[in-house]
């Protein structure tokens, strides 16, 4: 499900956001040691300066981040390893910006329970606002195997 068909790859130790770049470039051989010990490393995907997403994978834990023409991240799912070798997405959020600065105008988080719960937190920041929402949805499709290296 993750970024198996996409090419090319680019590992490193992590992304920056608010620098929007890598913090250290690695060896496909150091980004797998850290899989294999269940390390924190990134993959980001197709480019190194302007990365389409990247995928941060760490003990329990994977996330994906997409990134706009600005390298904001707009889009972030977070997956939890809720039984050995499997994820559950666990959370979404969805940013919208002010023009091309990096305020978060308008942010929307989705927070997924395995039996069904969702929790929404949509924020404003412009007028300030705040709006919760609980409702059930169908999270069979919230499950995926922790990818391989």
């Amino acid at each position: 499900m993750f970024i198996e068909m996409i090419q090319p790859l680019f590992d490193c130790k992590s992304w920056f956001r608010a620098k929007k770049r890598p913090t250290e470039m690695w060896t496909e051989d150091r980004a797998r040691d850290a899989h294999v010990s269940k390390s924190l490393y990134t993959v980001l995907v197709e480019s190194i300066e302007t990365p389409f997403c990247f995928l941060e994978i760490n003990k329990g834990f994977a996330g994906v981040g997409f990134l706009d023409d600005h390298l904001r991240e707009s889009l972030y799912y977070a997956f939890k390893e809720i039984t050995a070798g499997k994820l559950f997405l666990s959370m979404a959020t969805y940013r919208e910006f002010d023009g091309d600065t990096d305020n978060v105008a308008l942010g929307t988080t989705y927070i997924f329970s395995p039996d069904g719960l969702v929790k929404i937190r949509k924020q404003s920041f412009k007028p300030a606002s705040l709006e919760t929402a609980e409702t059930s949805a169908d999270v069979s499709q919230n499950y995926t195997p922790f990818p391989n290296f």
